[in-house]
């Protein structure tokens, strides 16, 4: 069994490598095609070039390996089956599960190594990518202007000559379009001109004859102003730039972070998403119609991603040596307190109270009795009052309106609280990313042989056809899948596995089914697979009228 085991292992190899080689070469150049505007007429250094097709390898690998996988097992089994290397196995008592146990374990130990990859090499490559490429975009070349058309120095500053002589640097017909100084654009025109640069090489020097500028009037954009000039310079600063490498970029973004970053940013983020979330449901609560047993809210997300922490806490605490930490005891001296010398307080003066004045109150006001009551006089006689007094009550502040506020507080904690779910379903999605790639090695494999197996006359078309359909429908699952997790609707964790799981019980099903028949081989080609499969359509309907007639017979 060892024999067979080295055999079929060995016959993976050249494809896998074929495969991996030939379809990482067709992306490299698909995304360096996209990119050649950017690299090309800038005068970038060739080490800078290198260093931009090294630092996008890693992403292509990992986009291209499982399909390698999947195209290398297609083409190896349905070389021996259409070899009859299966139907001699069959025969020896082999069967196809046992041909494919070390193709899934060789499988499995890729889909570790990919899982290293994507963890550590591919983060820190697409960083320093990025660096690149911001490199590369501030990178400014040589001035080089062009007849007839809109020459754009920068990003604000624009320059249109009907002719220019190369030699000599002149100008003729000159058209400036200044629109540095934001709505006070400027206009200018030119019979002629020279331009030059200074010694740094970084500025422009246009040296204009016989023209007028024109512009917008500052605070009046109904009045066009307009000057004429003999001979005029206009500087224009920084038009270029040789390229620099930045040295140090602390930002990462979450597919430049490693799964033990992006867990503890998790973390943070989460604690954060769940202290909103409560302050969220409060104001709701206060809110809503008296008697309301339900509110509705986001749903809650742990405080810990369990992918995560199983790959940066449990998994290492399985198989890294623990670290035994020494309780030491510090032996502190005695603490000797000197002997505190008795403070005497000087005698204290008497204390004099001055005499106080008398406090004179203010004569009492008389109070009017309320209209209906009545005076009386020494004599006890009642008298009427004449003046009744009418009393005004003090006036009350208004109360807020304390609803308005809870509703503008609960839009305020909502509009957080969708920012930050956002930023945690972006980091559970690149989380699962890396794992379920890596694992869509094991997958392809075990869904490979059977198509292979069905098709052992297919070929070079089969393998081909197959292996682009079955990507395709699982990038389009995968991609799918994040856009979904992005917004909201479905978890992270369900949204990046389901092409996963998918193709797995599709893998099972068709391994099951050949594995149940008797015969050495499930069919041909395409054509031969179509034309049996319409033979036993037609015998099933010819079945079925035969027992149809038996029973209309027996009737």
């Amino acid at each position: 069994m060892k024999l067979v085991t080295r055999y079929v292992v060995r016959e993976h190899v050249g494809p896998l490598l074929f495969a991996l080689s030939a379809l990482t070469s067709l992306l490299m150049l698909q995304y360096v095609a996209r990119q050649l505007a950017n690299l090309a007429g800038k005068g970038l250094p060739w080490s800078a070039i290198g260093k931009f097709f090294v630092l996008s390898l890693p992403f292509t690998v990992a986009m291209t390996m499982p399909m390698a996988v999947l195209v290398s097992t297609l083409f190896t089994f349905g070389r021996m089956a259409a070899e009859h290397e299966i139907t001699a196995f069959k025969a020896s008592g082999v069967r196809v599960r046992s041909l494919m146990l070390p193709v899934l374990a060789c499988a499995f130990l890729l889909s570790i190594a990919m899982v290293a990859f994507n963890d550590q090499v591919l983060p820190r490559a697409n960083h320093e990518l990025r660096i690149l490429q911001n490199d590369i975009a501030k990178t400014r070349p040589t001035l080089a202007l062009r007849d007839q058309a809109m020459n754009a120095i920068t990003d604000q500053f624009f320059l249109r000559i009907a002719r220019s002589d190369a030699n000599t640097n002149k100008m003729y017909d000159v058209v400036i379009y200044d629109l540095t100084k934001g709505p006070e654009r400027k206009t200018i025109y030119a019979d002629s001109g020279v331009f030059s640069l200074t010694k740094n090489g970084q500025d422009l020097l246009l040296q204009l004859f016989d023209g007028y500028s024109q512009e917008f009037v500052r605070g009046d954009p109904k009045r066009l102003q307009r000057s004429y000039f003999i001979d005029q310079t206009v500087k224009v600063r920084g038009i270029t730039r040789g390229f620099e490498s930045t040295t140090s970029d602390d930002f990462r973004s979450d597919r430049e972070m490693t799964v033990c970053e992006m867990h503890r940013r998790y973390a943070v983020d989460a604690f954060e998403f769940r202290r909103v979330r409560q302050e969220y449901i409060m104001y709701a609560s206060r809110l809503v119609a008296p008697g309301t047993k339900t509110i509705r809210a986001p749903r809650d997300r742990p405080a810990k991603e369990g992918l995560a922490k199983f790959y940066c806490a449990t998994l290492p605490s399985l198989f890294l040596p623990k670290k035994a930490k020494a309780q030491t005891v510090s032996a502190q001296p005695p603490v000797v307190v000197p002997p505190q010398t008795p403070v005497v307080l000087p005698p204290q003066a008497p204390v004099v109270v001055p005499p106080q004045a008398p406090v004179v109150l203010p004569a009492a006001v008389p109070v009017v009795p309320p209209a209906g009551d009545t005076l009386r006089d020494s004599l006890g006689v009642a008298i009427p009052n004449p003046q009744p007094t009418v009393t005004i009550p003090a006036p009350v502040p208004p109360a807020p309106d304390s609803m308005t506020t809870f509703r503008g507080a609960m839009n305020a904690a909502e509009a957080q609280l969708v920012a930050s779910r956002e930023g945690l379903d972006s980091l559970t999605v690149e989380i699962h990313k890396k794992f379920a790639l890596s694992f869509a090695c094991l997958v392809f494999v075990l869904f490979g042989p059977p198509i292979a197996l069905r098709f052992p006359r297919g070929g070079v078309g089969v393998t081909i056809g197959v292996s682009i359909g079955v990507f395709g429908l699982y990038y389009v699952c995968l991609m799918g899948g994040e856009a979904l997790a992005d917004k909201g609707l479905v978890p992270p964790s369900i949204a990046m596995w389901i092409a996963n799981a998918i193709f797995t019980v599709a893998g099972v099903v068709l391994l099951w089914q050949v594995e149940s028949t008797t015969d050495t081989s499930r069919g041909g080609g395409i054509r031969d697979w179509w034309a049996d499969r319409g033979a036993r359509r037609a015998l099933n309907a010819q079945m079925k009228q035969e027992q149809a007639a038996k029973a209309a017979v027996g009737a």
